[in-house]
């Protein structure tokens, strides 16, 4: 992270110094500093079927298991939900996120991956904003690449049901504007290991 944080300051010097106003400058230095953590997973649903209070399968009603069959049937559970990342700032300046990538590993492996892109502020002061990560996916695709246990534990842990751990990491790759570029840093792992 060091050699990332020491790549970006060689840049904003060499490209700063001439074109670039304290304010830019500042702000970028800001987002240098900012600190990322998984704050967790919320609005999960499976073909259009809201799970938040579903903890098994005896809660779903007629409709929803006859949706949940049609979408077997058919080859396709779409999957939406949203990993909460919450952004620090400890400066005195906000910082600027121009957007950012990311990806969901399930036991080293990628199995999501996308980019938000629109930018977001986290306010100075030790301020911070939650940043979610809107994802949809279909359930079943993703059983195509990973053994079935291992996509069962990643949906226990979106429903906050069952038991075990799961081998999951979330990382994000923040990215700012300088100059009319976008530049980025490393890639930044948020979470391995979610358990019970």
């Amino acid at each position: 992270m060091r050699i990332i944080k020491l790549k970006i300051i060689i840049v904003l010097f060499v490209t700063g110094a001439t074109f670039l106003s304290c304010d830019v400058l500042s702000g970028v230095a800001s987002f240098v500093n900012c600190k990322y953590e998984f704050a967790g997973f919320g609005n999960p649903s499976v073909a259009g079927i809201s799970l938040s209070n579903i903890t098994n399968v005896q809660n779903l009603n007629a409709v929803s298991l006859l949706k949940l069959t049609t979408g077997i049937l058919s080859g396709s559970l779409p999957l939406n939900f949203t990993v909460n990342i919450n952004a620090s700032n400890p400066n005195s300046t906000a910082a600027q996120i121009a957007g950012l990538d990311w990806g969901i590993d399930l036991n080293s492996t990628n199995v999501l991956s996308g980019t938000l892109n629109h930018s977001v502020s986290i306010p100075g002061n030790g301020g911070h904003t939650i940043i979610p990560l809107t994802i949809q996916t279909d359930l079943l695709q993703l059983f195509k690449g990973e053994s079935k246990e291992n996509i069962l534990g990643f949906v226990n842990h979106l429903l906050n049901t069952g038991e075990g751990s799961s081998n999951v990491a979330i990382r994000i790759r923040p990215s700012v504007m300088v100059g009319g570029q976008k530049i980025s840093t490393g890639f930044i792992t948020l979470s391995k290991n979610l358990k019970k």
